[in-house]
């Protein structure tokens, strides 16, 4: 099958990355299904009109001519993440962001790369805005997560994975940052962000690494004894493996609820910048990144440089 975009496809041409494109990737359908997301495609295709090489992890068939293989792309994600110049993080209303608020944490304040946030409207079909409250805040709206018994659960497998996988990278980054210690016993201290075992916690944690991303001296404390760690020591996110109806409904209002949260959160600590830019449709995406293009010295044409 042919290949679609300008991607990176191999680690001895990784260094000639320009933009990495990520974000959501695949979203449950209302049956809880997975799919592939195809927000992001009008813009890959314009960027790769520019002749800009770039790296999108949604590694599939119909754009990249391949299936994802982890031994393989992991680590050319990881290369062309460190050599892109200008990046896009795609926050869909169909997907929880957890993972991606976290990059967004580290590439904003730690690394200062110039970055476009785009809220995408969930529909491919069309470019409008996301849906939104009074405020103009975008919402979390997953698919089925309300009135499909299938789709339900599948959202419930999802709650579990995004909070302990939050937990996971957030242990990681602490090894990474000098500015963020995470402690599992002894005394809480006033200042400390606790993250319990039986609450997602996902704000704090992307507040926690933002904050030491900026440079200020972060503690993260993880509450719960073993049991509430895996084999390795690493803390998990706790919930009932087969909750009755009323609190599965109970605990996917709280996925819901922390998902819009953490959507304001990053808005609110963001800085807003001639270098980072949030905008709600593809097309101000494109226009964004056109932008940032000139800023960061991105070359066009790069995929006939070596």
């Amino acid at each position: 099958m042919a290949i679609r975009w300008t991607i990176t496809e191999e680690m001895n041409r990784v260094h000639l990355t320009q933009v990495f494109s990520g974000g959501a990737c695949n979203i449950l359908d209302e049956q809880g299904k997975l799919l592939r997301n195809n927000e992001r495609d009008r813009i890959n295709d314009w960027i790769t009109t520019k002749r800009v090489i770039f790296f999108d992890p949604q590694i599939h068939p119909d754009t990249h001519g391949y299936e994802y293989d982890y031994l393989k792309h992991h680590p050319l994600e990881i290369a062309a993440r460190n050599a892109a110049k200008v990046n896009l993080y795609e926050i869909s209303p169909r997907s929880f962001c957890g993972i991606t608020s976290l990059e967004i944490a580290t590439d904003h304040f730690l690394n200062r790369e110039p970055t476009v946030i785009y809220y995408s409207d969930g529909n491919p079909e069309k470019d409008a805005l996301p849906v939104h409250n009074l405020w103009g805040h975008p919402l979390f709206e997953p698919l089925g997560i309300r009135d499909n018994q299938e789709g339900m659960q599948a959202h419930y497998r999802e709650f579990m994975k995004n909070g302990t996988n939050m937990r996971l990278h957030l242990i990681h980054q602490a090894r990474k940052l000098d500015t963020l210690t995470v402690t599992f016993n002894g005394e809480i201290r006033k200042n400390d962000v606790v993250i319990t075992p039986y609450r997602m916690h996902a704000v704090d944690m992307f507040t926690a690494l933002s904050r030491a991303a900026g440079g200020e001296r972060i503690f993260v404390y993880f509450s719960g004894g073993p049991e509430t760690r895996d084999a390795k020591g690493n803390p998990r996110f706790v919930l009932p493996e087969n909750p009755a109806d009323v609190e599965l409904n109970a605990l996917l209002d709280q996925y819901v609820d922390e998902g819009n949260e953490l959507r304001r959160a990053i808005i609110d600590l963001v800085e807003i910048s001639v270098f980072l830019r949030v905008v709600y449709t593809q097309a101000a995406a494109i226009q964004a990144l056109d932008e940032l293009f000139k800023v960061a010295g991105v070359a066009l044409n790069s995929e006939t440089q070596s």
